[in-house]
């Protein structure tokens, strides 16, 4: 197998639909991945066409449907494509994209940027309560 242009983009996988397509050339071509992170990339897309599946029988369907008394039920539908949209957003916090706030630092996956935040918040507290301790708190 001929190893791929590095200068081309990486071809989307086959069978994927408009939305998986869409979100494979947005991050594509926006990002440079390795291989594992393209298999990430793919399972997003493959997620993507799932929801818009989802959505479109929404649109056809409407939100509530007649239950089997006839009564008005809630589509099951929104239930699927509410998780759907769940599952695509932890799909995509496995690849270590940067924020768009902070381009400088280290790309981070959802995981690294929570134990971060965690992190900060645990020495942020302790340099306040040894300020505390020193006399040199804030006066309010």
């Amino acid at each position: 197998m001929a190893a791929e242009d590095p200068r081309r983009p990486h071809r989307a996988p086959s069978g994927l639909g408009a939305a998986g397509k869409s979100l494979w050339r947005r991050l594509c071509d926006t990002y440079d991945f390795e291989v594992h992170e393209l298999a990430v990339v793919e399972l997003a897309a493959r997620q993507a066409d799932d929801v818009a599946a989802l959505e479109a029988a929404i649109a056809e369907a409407g939100v509530t449907v007649r239950g089997s008394a006839g009564q008005p039920r809630l589509n099951a539908a929104v239930t699927e494509v509410r998780q759907g949209r769940l599952a695509l957003a932890k799909i995509l916090g496995q690849l270590a994209l940067p924020a768009e706030t902070e381009p400088d630092e280290r790309p981070m996956t959802a995981r690294q940027r929570q134990a971060q935040k965690a992190a900060n918040a645990r020495w942020t507290a302790r340099d306040s309560l040894a300020d505390r301790r020193a006399g040199r708190g804030s006066v309010a």
